[in-house]
């Protein structure tokens, strides 16, 4: 691989020494930040960063080449210097994967190490062109300005957020609790990319914050970019929005948002250096962002629910290390996400990405995206028809738009004329299929249809109109249809149509040369002797190599250049043909040039009406992709019946399943039914074997409200659901050793904050809470957790867990129930015999009172040695466990019970000898009978002993087990 790419090039010695000499001088970087270097035709990375490029782009390090050091550099590195060079093809792969899967920051610098352009996952702009790909989430940025300790306890955080690939700019106040559960769900609920925050680690008062912050900010994937203080100041913010905003706002803005959001804002501007560009003013558009209008979700319960592939660092949208898909195409469905994309427009994966991190909470706005999936649903045809006709050929507006403004050209303007002219066909397919209902529910679902899509659609139709007479005027249609070239009409301007004459002119006469050739040299013009447009040589003739002998028989013919494909060759009246020809067309495309800047610029203009029209059809987009996963599901999906956050507190799902597992191949999966009802059955605790679905029932329960609440059907016979205002979980045991985080920590750190942010309408599951400490100290946290959700919060919670003695907090609590996975073992003689289990995978009221954690090994094939060993000593702990308490009963001491045990064992020596000396049988081959009747009459023997210590506890044990 390495013979076939570009040496790094200098022009002489001088330039190679200065290139090295200045990257010795740069300051020093981040591992976390990689400098590429543009030379023009290629581009070149060095040193720590080459060896990065080798081993996660090229997977070997055969494509690095050592640098030419003089021996003054040499003497700086430790080891030789390595460089790697990459095409322009590459790059795109590289800026992608450091930026989008990878969360690093990207420097390119000019070849005399200058800095040309800069960034960072939450600020692609200056090397969108360069990556060339479609996002299918949108990239967000956000500052935060923090102040502590307000007067009620709680912190006050000023948010300013950026989303430079929508054009969008939004400020919040979020008021927070000690572990920041509200920044949390903000940073999911946008897929926050990037978060400038002010430095505050070395203020020992604020230290500690600092770290929680990044701590949160971590957990959400989110990368951390710390500035100074002084860029948080809210001078002179508004006079800049007003410059970024489209519509002018008067100097009410600090009126409308606190200082502390107005500095995060003016924090992210300068960051963004949004004032520096030209194509970046009266773009934007202000928005509102609301949490309470969506539904709370921490980062635990995006991974326990898998809502999302999971990336190497953004855990919270799709991974973008795989190509874009607008389907599924078979392969392994692994999260929620790749189930319900269905998609067919980059736009509605974006939005499917963004409803998912935004299930809504209000009831009126779910019943109609429940009304609309149904209407879908139920309209098979229609679907059938947007999902392989009309939607499949909508391009990606958002990126087309933006390209306008940079380097947009007539093949975009004709890909938007194309995406203009099917607005109308769209329009008219749903309003064909609009029938007057014969009820009222099918009148309100029409006139739903029609508001929703139908008349936003129409009211573009005219501004749309006047853009495609624009582009009928000025663009010449017919060489688009024909040849596929994308020109100006020639008589829309005087000066271009008597250019394009003459060239006509010229290419007759070219044409004639072309055939006069052929029937000269005796070859076919259309299959033997080729005519050409070279980019060295203009307008020629080419011959293949074998052919060439015949050419030099005729001396008026003037070979040009011999290449693989053959002689390259020409006339002398050709040859002026083709200079003029070229400096005719060099004029054509200059003036052809100006025209196009214009038509580009008006096409821009209709930028804001084209992204309208987008989301509009990305809504339509989802919608379809929802009806679609609920009509071809294993078990088609059915519509839920939703009751608001102020109705009576029920959920009851009947066989429902999981959505994701139940598209595994070769698995049937056992439906179960759910009950939540406030204050009769809230709290469900659940227990079982291992591998028994424990896990698995609570999340499907998660995953069914989230579906319910983002406008999909869901996966049951039927289902009533409460809507939550959050769903908070606590599932997992993974270390954070990099990070200095222990398995207990983070069960501590999410549990703090699932009961922070939990209110009486929230959905809470857990599974197996307290294993990362003490048997002990981990069921006593465990109790204490769950008396207080089901006592003091009384929302809907589901408990999974091993305490089996955490059952009894049903006895405590009337709004506790205990639940159990069912399995049958079958027992055999001996206690140490391998015994037969069966996961039944049912979910039925009541207790399970073991764990069948050894019976699981066995499922799986431990070593029957090892399974035999592990029976032995469970048996012996469980009977110590109850010899223990029993001794705790009776009051005996450490001292006693051990000088018991001693004196015991002389005991049974001296009676086994005595038996010897009596002439008895051996005890070793007596019965079992007998010897249970010989060591009955010992133990009563001993019961008549004195009281002294060790007799106490021998008389203790001959009572007990007499």
């Amino acid at each position: 691989m390495s013979s076939n790419r570009p040496d790094l090039k200098f022009s002489d010695v001088s330039e190679e020494r200065s290139f090295y000499k200045r990257f010795t001088t740069l300051p020093e970087k981040p591992s976390t930040t990689l400098r590429i270097v543009d030379k023009g035709e290629y581009y070149t990375i060095i040193g720590d960063d080459a060896v990065f490029v080798a081993e996660n782009i090229y997977h070997t390090q055969s494509v690095l080449k050592d640098c030419h050091l003089d021996p003054v550099t040499v003497k700086q590195f430790k080891q030789p210097l390595k460089y790697v060079t990459v095409s322009l093809q590459v790059v795109s792969t590289l800026l992608k994967t450091c930026l989008l899967d990878l969360g690093y920051k990207v420097e390119i610098y000019d070849k005399l190490w200058k800095l040309q352009k800069s960034a960072s996952p939450g600020n692609v702009e200056q090397v969108s062109d360069l990556m060339n790909i479609a996002i299918d989430s949108s990239i967000v940025i956000a500052a935060l300005k923090v102040q502590l300790n307000s007067k009620d306890g709680n912190c006050v955080i000023g948010v300013a957020f950026v989303d430079t690939t929508a054009y969008k700019i939004g400020m919040l106040n979020i008021v927070d609790n000690e572990v920041y559960s509200n920044l949390e769900s903000f940073l999911i609920q946008l897929g926050v990319r990037e978060c400038i925050i002010q430095d505050m680690s070395n203020n020992d008062n604020t230290a500690s914050d600092f770290k929680k912050i990044t701590g949160v900010l971590d957990r959400c994937g989110c990368v951390v970019t710390t500035v100074k203080s002084s860029e948080f100041s809210d001078k002179d913010v508004e006079m800049d929005l007003t410059k970024l905003l489209k519509n002018e706002l008067s100097l009410s803005l600090p009126e409308k948002y606190s200082n502390l959001a107005m500095g995060a804002c003016n924090a992210l501007i300068g960051y963004l250096e949004l004032l520096n560009e030209q194509d970046q003013l009266d773009r934007y558009e202000l928005i509102e962002h609301s949490l309470q209008e969506f539904m709370k979700l921490d980062a635990s319960a995006i991974k326990a629910m898998n809502l999302f592939p999971q990336g190497p660092v953004q855990p919270f949208g799709p991974s973008i290390s795989s190509s874009f898909s607008n389907s599924n195409g078979g392969g392994k469905i692994a999260s929620l996400f790749q189930l319900l994309n269905n998609c067919k427009t980059n736009a509605g994966t974006r939005l499917l990405n963004e409803w998912l991190k935004q299930p809504l909470t209000n009831l009126d706005e779910i019943t109609k995206r429940h009304d609309l999936v149904g209407y879908l649903m139920d309209q098979l045809e229609l679907r059938q028809m947007l999902q392989t006709e009309t939607l499949p050929a909508v391009p990606d507006l958002r990126r087309l738009t933006k390209k306008l403004k940079k380097s947009g050209n007539l093949e975009d303007v004709l890909k938007l004329y194309e995406f203009s002219k099917k607005i109308p066909e769209i329009t008219q397919l749903l309003e064909s299929f609009l029938e007057e209902g014969s009820s009222q529910s099918e009148e309100d679902v029409s006139s739903l249809v029609r508001s929703t899509w139908i008349d936003p659609l129409s009211s573009y139709l005219d501004p749309l109109s006047k853009f495609d007479e624009m582009v009928e005027t000025t663009v010449d249609l017919q060489a688009y249809e024909e040849n596929n070239e994308y020109m100006i009409k020639v008589e829309f301007n005087e000066e271009l149509a008597k250019i394009r004459e003459q060239l006509d002119s010229m290419k007759e006469q070219i044409n004639i040369i072309h055939l006069d050739s052929a029937e000269d040299l005796g070859f076919d013009p259309e299959k033997k002797l080729k005519l050409e447009n070279h980019h060295l040589h203009g307008w020629c003739m080419r011959l293949t190599r074998n052919d060439a002998k015949e050419l030099r028989k005729h001396k008026k013919y003037l070979e040009l250049s011999t290449v693989k494909a053959g002689i390259f060759f020409s006339t002398r009246e050709l040859k002026e043909l083709a200079q003029e020809t070229a400096v005719l067309q060099k004029e054509y495309d200059r003036q052809q040039s100006s025209l196009v800047k214009e038509i580009v610029g008006i096409t821009s203009s209709y930028s804001p009406v084209l992204e309208k029209l987008s989301q509009i059809l990305a809504h339509l987009d989802v919608l379809c992709s929802f009806s679609h996963a609920s009509s071809f599901a294993p078990i088609p999906y059915i519509r839920p019946t939703m009751h608001g956050i102020d109705s009576d507190r029920k959920t009851h799902l009947i066989k429902s399943r999981h959505p994701v597992l139940e598209m595994q191949e070769d698995l049937n999966f056992i439906a179960n039914n759910v009950t939540l009802e406030r204050g009769v059955g809230d709290f469900i605790i659940i227990t079982g074997p291992n591998m028994g679905g424990k896990s698995t029932y609570i999340r499907q329960v998660a995953v069914i409200s989230l579906m319910a609440q983002i406008g999909c059907f869901v996966p049951c016979e039927q289902a009533d659901i409460a809507v939550v205002d959050a769903i908070l979980c606590r599932v997992g045991a993974g270390d954070s050793q990099l990070k200095g985080v222990s398995t207990f920590m983070v069960e501590m750190l999410e549990t703090a904050s699932i009961l922070k942010n939990a209110t009486k309408n929230s959905l809470i599951i857990v599974d197996e809470l307290g294993r990362g400490t003490s048997t002990y100290d981990g069921f006593g946290l465990a109790w204490a957790i769950a008396e207080h959700i089901a006592s003091k919060i009384g929302c809907f919670a589901l408990f999974a867990t091993h305490f089996h003695e955490l059952t009894s907090l049903s006895d405590k609590l009337p709004n506790v129930k205990n639940m159990h996975v069912a399995a049958h073992v079958e027992m055999n003689r001996s206690k140490f015999e391998n015994e037969d289990i069966t996961l039944l995978y049912r979910v039925e009221p009541g207790i399970s009172d073991q764990s069948f954690g050894i019976h699981v090994a066995e499922v799986v094939q431990f070593p029957d040695k090892i399974v035999r060993m592990a029976k032995r000593k469970a048996n012996e702990l469980d009977d110590l466990k109850r010899g223990n308490e029993d001794a705790k009963k009776a009051k005996l001491t450490i001292q006693e019970i051990n000088e018991g045990n001693k004196k015991l064992k002389y005991i049974l020596k001296d009676w086994v000898n005595k038996v010897r000396e009596e002439g008895l049988s051996d005890p070793n081959k007596l019965s079992e009978e007998e010897c249970q009747q010989k060591i009955q009459e010992l133990l009563r023997s001993l019961s008549n002993t004195s009281t002294v210590s060790a007799d106490k506890y021998l008389k203790f044990i001959s009572e007990m087990l007499l």
